[in-house]
């Protein structure tokens, strides 16, 4: 069974055509898209940074090409799927990121990183692929689902394949907690700009972030997120890594972070 399809844009780069349909240019938020957009093609050109995180995402894409999964019972699918819903997640997030839009990609990167952690536990407690596909069933399931898959047990389940992968695993995800995974204070005021006068105080939020501090955190924080997934997950998939042979890939991309 092929377990990943080809997107269009992966087949016509020049998808983006220049003529826009009636009424476009009208909403404010077709405005806000084509500046999303915008501003990712001028982070891939000025950040070199951008350039590593796209290379990450080529190796998730290798590692998710071609995959022939076999026969998964309802236990070992799990942990299957949550590398392709972590890969997507991560493509997300570098869209809004590059886009500009930090505080929202660091939110996707927390999915990103939860479906990695995800597949770590239930590979150790296979029984748990039960509760999460259970999840739904009643307001008992409901509770026993949320108490199972906490972020204590997810590092503690990275920690018995490496601590020192839990330890990052665990700052970066507090890290994007902190930054814009929630309402947190770092993530209005990291996006805010303040313009003091004698007559008046203007506050202004920033929803696209241009060059500055704010991308090149969110550039770098990218980074490290898609290499800790792909270590975790190279725990969790053992013999589709060694099968593809990516595991000098990873350390080349991970110099520097």
């Amino acid at each position: 069974m092929l377990w990943y399809q080809k997107g269009i844009a992966e087949v016509d780069m020049d998808i983006l055509k220049p003529e826009r349909p009636r009424g476009w240019g009208m909403p404010r938020l077709t405005w806000y898209l084509e500046t999303l957009w915008a501003n990712t093609i001028a982070t891939f050109a000025n950040k070199h940074e951008t350039h590593r995180l796209c290379r990450i995402d080529d190796v998730m894409f290798d590692i998710a090409m071609e995959w022939k999964g076999g026969s998964p019972n309802r236990q070992t699918i799990v942990p299957l799927m949550m590398f392709f819903r972590s890969h997507s997640a991560f493509r997300a997030a570098a869209a809004l990121g590059m886009g500009g839009a930090t505080v929202e990609g660091l939110a996707v990167l927390r999915l990103s990183l939860e479906f990695c952690g995800y597949a770590a536990l239930i590979t150790q407690k296979p029984a748990l692929a039960k509760t999460w596909w259970d999840r739904d069933i009643g307001a008992e399931e409901q509770k026993l689902a949320r108490r199972s898959f906490q972020h204590g047990p997810v590092v503690a389940a990275i920690e018995k394949y490496q601590p020192k992968l839990a330890i990052i695993y665990d700052e970066l995800y507090n890290r994007v907690i902190q930054f814009g995974a929630h309402p947190n204070e770092k993530s209005i005021t990291a996006n805010l700009k303040l313009d003091v006068r004698p007559e008046q105080t203007r506050l202004d939020q920033v929803y696209l972030q241009a060059d500055g501090i704010a991308l090149d955190h969110w550039l770098r924080t990218a980074s490290q997120v898609g290499i800790t997934l792909l270590k975790v997950f190279g725990y969790v998939h053992q013999g589709r890594y060694a099968e593809i042979k990516v595991e000098d890939r990873i350390k080349m991309l991970s110099e520097g972070l």
